[in-house]
């Protein structure tokens, strides 16, 4: 079976890809701008007790919400063939559930009202049920221009959200200054999305619903639902537990750390991960360049992102007053600790993308079960030295957790164990300079002026560590090839109808 879609040739699907892939960067580099921008302003404008509070609700309403999707747009990207029923009952059955979650979370209110011993974690619980009834009917749209690569809408789709939830939290914050500012920038995004999703997709759905040819599918997003769910424990215990032991002001203070440090991660590996389903799905029969593609997508990530990890981690204390604020200067040991394990991320979170393209949601269910209880017993021990402690403890049993990870999920695939390392020698090298480097002019300089020398100086590292090894040598080329020819396809849209080309 042909790696293209149906239709479409292996050169054709390449350029696809490559397009797709520019159009992601620029939406993240928007995106970036764009949080980064929203994260200082907004944070100078409300205080760490209304991000609290949203934190509060937030593990309440993400648990919930899990089950919103149902795996089901995985499903819709990863399966071979994709029939107009077939989307159809998945539209319903996403209906029914974000119909049921909406429900749930009115009922979930005064619990967690009850549970924080804080009523505005309440009403910001209940608050969300509007937005999940409204996203869930966009759901299999989405999915459908996932699977069809369509990427250069998507990426319009998002750029349009991010402005609008950027522009709606900054006025809202100016006029309430409290909590309700962030709810109100998030709705006003999601009401864009949602509306422009459907303008853009031509499929509708119809009031004639059948189930056929969906339980395939349901069985790989049960199984995905369970991962999906078990991880989102591990990652937000640590939220719930930090507000029930410790108070608002200090979850505040963990959360703006987390989401800050996770920025970057999430900027390149979101998109990218909704990049590469499709492209590894298509791929599976064809084990080389599965693994290439694989690999080469792991080595840009870490291309892109260990680098600026290193310089935020190296100067986490200047960073945190720097960005947010003298009001912040607590987080700077936490953002420490979790900047030392979002550099593992890059590629323990791209394992994810070998599971689902090659079809092993059950495999992925219970690596998810034993990432959960590590997560959850680590949190418990850092518990007893507080915040930083946590922090601590979680980067601890990431760490030692990796090689188990790296061995279990390469099974049933091209992509050998030694590879996951193997990735990660010339960002490792490229790290350790930089990381040298601040610590040696650190303290000539201010934080404004250090991060403006450091950061430039920590890439250009960190390609020289690539120029020196073959496999580092063969991304940049293959990453200046894909470049030029994007350059190249650019210019000649561009060029007037009827023009000759250039000699």
């Amino acid at each position: 079976m042909s790696s293209s879609p149906p239709g479409e040739t292996e050169p054709s699907f390449g350029r696809k890809a490559a397009n797709s892939a520019v159009f992601l960067g620029v939406t993240q580099v928007v995106r970036l701008v764009l949080t980064v921008l929203s994260t200082v302003v907004i944070s100078r404008l409300l205080s760490p007790d209304d991000y609290g509070v949203m934190a509060m609700a937030a593990p309440v309403v993400g648990f919930i919400v899990l089950f919103q999707d149902l795996g089901l747009g995985s499903a819709t990207i990863q399966a071979r063939t994709m029939s107009p029923g077939q989307s159809n009952g998945l539209f319903w059955i996403n209906m029914a559930a974000s119909a049921a979650i909406f429900f749930a979370l009115l009922l979930c209110a005064p619990l967690a009202a009850w549970f924080y011993g804080d009523v505005r974690a309440g009403y910001v619980t209940a608050a969300s049920a509007v937005g999940v009834l409204l996203s869930g009917t966009a759901l299999q749209h989405s999915a459908l221009l996932n699977r069809d690569m369509r990427f250069g809408v998507l990426s319009a789709i998002d750029i349009a959200n991010a402005v609008v939830t950027f522009l709606g939290a900054l006025i809202a914050a100016y006029l309430l200054r409290n909590y309700w500012a962030l709810w109100i920038g998030t709705m006003a995004g999601t009401l864009v999305q949602v509306v422009l999703t459907w303008t853009v997709t031509p499929w509708r759905p119809s009031w004639k619903i059948t189930l056929a040819g969906t339980g395939q599918m349901a069985r790989f997003g049960g199984n995905l639902t369970g991962f999906n769910v078990l991880n989102y424990i591990g990652r937000n215990a640590d939220n719930v537990l930090i507000a029930k032991f410790a108070g608002s002001i200090a979850l505040g203070l963990y959360d703006r750390s987390f989401k800050l440090m996770m920025l970057p991660l999430q900027t390149i590996n979101g998109p990218l991960g909704r990049l590469m389903l499709p492209i590894l799905s298509r791929l599976r029969d064809e084990p080389e360049r599965y693994r290439r593609s694989f690999l080469l997508s792991v080595r840009a990530i870490l291309l892109v992102a260990t680098p600026g990890i290193t310089v935020a981690v190296a100067t986490s204390d200047r960073l945190m007053i720097f960005l947010l604020g003298d009001t912040w200067a607590a987080a700077g040991p936490i953002f420490f600790w979790l900047g030392l394990a979002s550099l593992l991320q890059p590629v323990s979170n791209a394992t994810g993308w070998l599971f689902i393209s090659s079809g092993r949601g059950r495999e992925m269910l219970r690596w998810g079960v034993v990432s959960t209880a590590t997560t959850l017993i680590a949190i418990a021990i850092g518990l007893r030295w507080g915040v930083e402690g946590v922090a601590t403890s979680l980067f601890i049993v990431l760490l030692l957790r990796t090689p188990l990870l790296n061995a279990y999920c390469v099974q049933g695939t091209s992509v050998r164990t030694r590879d996951l390392y193997l990735v990660m020698l010339e960002p490792g090298l490229g790290a350790v300079a930089a990381a040298l480097l601040v610590h040696a002019i650190g303290g000539m300089m201010s934080t404004p002026v250090l991060l403006c020398v450091a950061m430039p100086l920590a890439y250009a590292l960190g390609l020289l560590a690539h120029l020196l090894t073959k496999p580092g040598r063969a991304l940049l080329a293959t990453m200046f090839e894909m470049a030029a020819g994007l350059v190249a396809s650019a210019m000649q849209r561009v060029r007037p109808r009827g023009a000759p080309a250039q000699p």
